[in-house]
């Protein structure tokens, strides 16, 4: 009998011992995990923000397959909730703030526990999308207890969290893989065309024949427009003396080749540099058309707009194509850069 009274004892003594201890742990929690997903941010809030798509990232599945989940007729966005049964008992999860392509506010609730708040927040880097996952709440003396084996709630819970961003990561990126973003719209437009009566004009520029290769092209008018403008500067013209721009002597799609002469539109004679040549834009009719926008973008569409305008009125070019750069830049908006098409026609 005293073997009995002292195994008891003993039992009381540890059961109140780990009592004491249980009670002695913090009353609230609050810890969060980060990885960072190289995949944009809205790739990443996609499968977060959704609680379909959830089901496939979720780490608990994994550790309970008898999980059955219920979902809301909304699933995204502030009011969204799904609910699910399993092994560890019923629980649910509704969101409380959403803050597109930023940040989650959600409630999450188990049977006879008090809720939990998890957050996310995304934040973009130069690596990729900044995923941070989080979680806090308050600890009554069961949730204590049950924790304390385990080593406090942060402690049962991080491999979980991290496992979830593991399997995240992986579907994010295979999504951004297989379905990448739709190219911008294009950020340019079109102005009408206009009917004019040209007066001759001096070209003055540095001829160039290549393959058309528009990456190519674009280096080449980085270095020779400049250099013309600086010629002008030396020759102490005037700003409204010249102007910079581009004669298109050929442009021949089917064999890819081009000749072309980057400088400037004059309205005095002025000396030439070395390797400058200089061409007359005859007088006549010519068809214009500004297009306002970064350079290179909407070049197509505005030389097609010209070459249906003209076949719908009968007309024929005659003679090069030029294009007049009219404003600086660096002084306006991406979207307001002008360029003047010119077509000479008979």
């Amino acid at each position: 009998m005293k073997i009995v009274k002292y195994l008891l004892i003993l039992i009381v003594v540890v059961v109140l011992g780990y009592c004491i201890l249980a009670a002695m742990q913090p009353s609230s929690y609050n810890f969060e995990r980060s990885r960072i997903i190289k995949a944009p941010i809205e790739y990443v809030y996609k499968h977060i923000s959704d609680y379909k798509k959830c089901e496939a990232w979720g780490p608990w599945q994994e550790q309970d397959t008898t999980m059955t989940f219920q979902y809301s007729d909304q699933t995204s966005g502030v009011g969204a909730r799904y609910s699910w049964n399993g092994a560890w008992g019923p629980g649910s999860m509704k969101t409380l703030e959403a803050i597109e392509n930023k940040s989650l506010k959600q409630e999450l609730k188990f049977a006879g526990f008090e809720p939990s708040e998890v957050n996310w927040s995304l934040e973009e880097t130069d690596e990729g999308t900044k995923v941070t996952w989080g979680m806090k709440g308050n600890s009554d003396f069961k949730l204590k207890a049950m924790m304390l084996p385990q080593g406090g709630m942060e402690k049962a819970n991080e491999a979980s969290f991290l496992r979830g961003l593991e399997k995240l990561d992986s579907i994010v990126v295979d999504d951004f893989t297989k379905n990448p973003p739709a190219p911008p719209a294009p950020t340019y437009s079109l102005g009408g065309i206009m009917k004019l009566d040209q007066e001759a004009q001096q070209f003055i520029g540095y001829k160039q024949n290549m393959k058309i290769d528009h990456e190519a092209m674009t280096k080449l008018f980085m270095e020779f427009l400049p250099k013309a403008g600086m010629h002008a500067v030396a020759q102490k013209m005037e700003e409204g003396d010249y102007t910079p721009g581009a004669v298109f002597t050929k442009w021949d799609e089917k064999a890819g080749e081009a000749e072309f002469y980057i400088g400037l539109v004059v309205k005095k004679d002025i000396p030439l540099a070395d390797g400058m040549e200089k061409i007359t834009l005859p007088k006549g009719n010519n068809i214009m058309m500004s297009k306002y926008g970064p350079y290179g973008t909407g070049d197509h569409e505005a030389h097609m707009a010209i070459d249906a305008y003209l076949k719908e009125n009968g007309l024929e070019q005659n003679g090069p194509i030029w294009e007049l750069y009219v404003n600086d830049p660096s002084t306006v908006k991406p979207e307001e850069i002008e360029t003047e098409i010119h077509y000479p026609v008979k």
